[in-house]
């Protein structure tokens, strides 16, 4: 059975129904394509830990993602996607979510229910403020939000501990926090703002 599928810089534009049968795949690389669009047979891949679409025209990630329940890695990096779903929050097992480059305005809330990420890459897009749900995500280490439109790092984020780069360059932002000191006196973070 097949476990890993890279078919990364190649010409492909679209990711055939038939990917359905492949149901023990644990890996699938199809970065630097021309693919538009997530289909919904992606839903059979429920063993699916890691997802690299990075690099595509992919414009929707579609409802379907939230059967991927097993998914850690999800890379759609250099899209033009501009929301994140709700469907999202269906994968709680997610360390890693990479969506840079991108056209997103907005962190749903239902992004906190990610407990288990690590990872949150949202650099260059056009995202507007900082939940309050980022403070329900107290495993994430690494947050990177430059070169949006954010004015304001909100109290909450305190709440990572576990932080251990922060970086908002880039942004509209005019004042740190006195709360963002708790995340020092916990840790040794690298941050940029």
């Amino acid at each position: 059975m097949l476990r890993v599928l890279g078919l990364n810089g190649n010409q492909i534009r679209e990711i055939p129904n038939a990917i359905s049968d492949l149901t023990q795949l644990q890996e699938l690389y199809l970065a630097g394509n021309q693919i538009t669009e997530i289909p919904n047979a992606i839903s059979a891949l429920t063993q699916l830990r890691g997802l690299g679409l990075s690099g595509n025209k992919i414009t929707v990630i579609p409802n379907a993602i939230s059967d991927l329940t097993q998914l850690q890695v999800l890379d759609l990096t250099r899209n033009q996607i501009t929301a994140i779903p709700d469907a999202i929050s269906a994968l709680t097992q997610l360390q890693g979510l990479d969506l840079i480059r991108n056209q997103i305005t907005e962190i749903p809330d239902a992004i906190s229910d990610l407990t288990q990420l690590q990872e949150l890459y949202l650099t260059r897009n056009q995202i507007t403020e900082i939940p309050d749900a980022i403070s329900d995500l107290t495993q994430l280490q690494e947050l990177y939000l430059a070169g949006n439109k954010i004015t304001k790092i909100p109290n909450t984020i305190s709440a990572l501990t576990q932080l251990l780069a922060l970086n908002l360059y880039g942004n509209q932002i005019t004042e740190i926090p006195n709360t963002i000191s708790a995340i020092f006196r916990a840790r040794r973070p690298s941050w940029y703002v």
